[in-house]
């Protein structure tokens, strides 16, 4: 068997480089020796700085910054076969599950005992969806939410379920179908989540406790009319799902904290809804933390909301200079 020649500093940096690209700038020692790459080239590059070690077997490009998503990233490369988990998953999914240290879970098959050291690792008799990330697989939204009471404060789960809802990253019919399905002993906070999705799915459908306030300020302020969680119909067949909406007059107040569009997906996903519903004729109310603190503060998006839903229809320079003086982000489309 001919001797393999050894591979140039340069082709061995190229390989590590080509790895890492599909992975936040991570290679893992089994690759890299896949890839033809010697061991002690590998121990030469971490003992000089330019490799730096993450968990067992894993290791980052010392050019590419640390990252909350690269961390989760290398537990699922440090465990091969896993599933990445709970509160490390909702790093995945951009839910609010807290600015501290990141827990590393993975969930593995009962039939297996891996242990790395800094890595959580769940044995799962369930098999719960999951879907591709990167070279790993993470949990869906639903299967995050539903391990997240074990790791998570309460308080810290409904915020993390609201994020999903009012991000349409699960409904209320779904996670209970799942939670239906699973063992009742199987899944630790069960009745947390129960009753989290009752409160949400009980009388006229609101997705959090802050929609039924605004729902509140809306009736105290005179203003009625409107319907919850609308689908409001964009051309092509095509609706968008808006908080509030007064059909008869086009007119949507979307309730926005923060959590909701705090990461560039989000952003993105709320920019894209509201062209389409400015190019289809809706009018669209924002209202964001400053005038969701309490009454007094929502009080000038209800005045920005009476001049479209109540109002006779002013002129353009009028409207305009009504809205500047409201102080909140309004989208006007006027078909």
């Amino acid at each position: 068997m001919p001797a393999i020649e050894p591979k140039s500093t340069f082709q061995i940096d190229a390989i590590l480089r080509s790895i890492a690209r599909h992975q936040l700038g991570l290679v893992t020692v089994t690759q890299a020796i896949d890839m033809g790459v010697d061991r002690r080239a590998l121990d030469r590059r971490r003992d000089s700085g330019a490799l730096v070690t993450v968990f067992a077997g894993v290791l980052r490009l010392s050019g590419i910054d640390a990252s909350p998503h690269q961390c989760v990233l290398a537990a699922g490369l440090a465990v091969p076969r896993s599933v990445i988990s709970a509160s490390c998953a909702g790093v995945v999914h951009q839910m609010p599950v807290g600015s501290g240290a990141i827990t590393p879970i993975v969930a593995v098959d009962p039939d297996r005992s891996a242990r790395t050291a800094g890595i959580t690792v769940i044995r799962q008799s369930i098999a719960l969806p999951s879907r591709p990330w990167h070279t790993t697989r993470v949990a869906t939204p639903a299967a995050t939410l539903l391990l997240l009471p074990r790791f998570l404060d309460d308080a810290v789960v409904e915020r993390c379920l609201d994020h999903c809802l009012v991000n349409r990253l699960i409904t209320v019919p779904a996670m209970q179908r799942l939670i239906d399905q699973l063992p009742p002993r199987a899944l630790v906070g069960r009745r947390l989540l129960i009753e989290l999705l009752a409160q949400r799915s009980a009388g006229m459908g609101h997705r959090s406790r802050l929609e039924q306030r605004v729902a509140r300020w809306l009736r105290a302020g005179g203003l009625d009319g409107w319907e919850r969680n609308f689908d409001a119909p964009v051309g092509g067949g095509r609706t968008v799902e808006v908080d509030f909406a007064w059909p008869v007059q086009k007119v949507v107040l979307e309730v926005s904290p923060f959590y909701t569009h705090g990461s560039r997906a989000a952003q993105e996903r709320d920019v894209q809804r509201r062209r389409s519903l400015v190019k289809a004729g809706w009018i669209v109310v924002e209202a964001t933390d400053p005038d969701l603190v309490d009454q007094h503060a929502f009080r000038p998006t209800l005045d920005i909301l009476r001049l479209h839903v109540r109002c006779v229809p002013l002129g353009e320079s009028q409207r305009t200079r009504r809205l500047e003086e409201g102080g909140l982000g309004v989208a006007v489309g006027g078909g």
